[in-house]
């Protein structure tokens, strides 16, 4: 077992850490206008609001009502925002905003989900939970919502400018101009996955193990700016079929695309005026 001391300040670290997460998910969420949360922005996905009980209940789910045992106060939310509306004969989903619950009702779900959490962190013995063990539970949560931090911000991105809330973005750091430069990687084999057997945390897409054998390639030193993205658009990167696999190019094909969906084009803009320009922007 861990000194005393350890053991405060992992539960320290691991309360300010979910305070974090929470802030950037909330922070998502304040960009919607309320009545947008109703909204389905890709047809695939589920409704935005969905996602705002998602990544409460999936705290509850994994550490209030499993790892403590909590007797749940709403079966119904708790299964709900777990698993959303499964679409009918596996089509796209047809729920309609009137399936879903009313905000202030979710809103005061979730505060309930939070206090219980938090005291879970502050408060509960973990000597006898498995899952608390290292605060492994909480890891998981707070990655879990990390995640869905980054995926909707891109559900987001698809919707109009007219269903969101300007809002003061954090400031961002300067970044220092580099250099990219080509790194040859050779081949060999490599294990994709995790093994059931080995005694590891995975998401489901995680498993099983597999080998695969990786021939030689080259990988960029750093990530693709914006400015080399926009080069590759006024170079007609989106006509130039080389570029693209089978599978893809049909889509880019059959959709029309000629630049990422939640763009837009002005009319009567060439595309070699956008750099700086201002002109290519979030669709509305």
């Amino acid at each position: 077992m861990p000194p005393a001391g350890s053991a405060l300040e992992l539960r320290h670290e691991l309360d300010e850490r979910l305070a974090d997460a929470r802030t950037r998910t909330d922070e998502i969420f304040r960009i919607l206008k309320p009545e947008a949360l109703y909204d389905r922005p890709i047809a695939e996905r589920h409704r935005l609001i969905f996602y705002l009980g998602h990544v409460e209940v999936f705290d509850w789910n994994l550490i209030g009502r499993g790892a403590v045992e909590r007797p749940s106060f709403n079966e119904a939310y708790d299964k709900l925002f777990a698993f959303g509306i499964d679409p009918v004969d596996g089509g796209l989903p047809t729920d309609q905003p009137s399936d879903w619950p009313k905000v202030p009702e979710i809103q005061g779900y979730n505060a309930r989900l939070r206090g219980e959490i938090d005291r879970i962190v502050r408060e509960e013995d973990w000597s006898t939970r498995p899952l608390l063990a290292d605060g492994l539970a909480f890891h998981v949560a707070i990655e879990h919502r990390l995640m869905h931090a980054e995926t909707l911000a891109y559900l987001l991105h698809q919707l109009p400018l007219a269903r969101k809330l300007p809002v003061s973005g954090r400031p961002q750091p300067a970044a220092p101009s580099v250099t990219t430069r080509s790194i040859p990687i050779p081949s060999g084999r490599a294990t994709l996955g995790l093994s059931r057997g080995a005694g590891v945390f995975g998401w489901d897409n995680e498993f099983e193990a597999k080998d695969v054998d990786v021939p030689a390639f080259a990988i960029d030193s750093h990530p693709v700016t914006n400015g080399q993205f926009l080069d590759f658009l006024t170079a007609g990167g989106y006509r130039e079929r080389s570029l693209w696999n089978d599978s893809d190019w049909a889509w880019r094909e059959s959709h029309n695309v000629e630049h990422p969906v939640c763009w837009r084009r002005l009319a009567n803009v060439p595309m070699q005026a956008l750099r700086g320009s201002g002109h290519l922007t979030p669709r509305e």
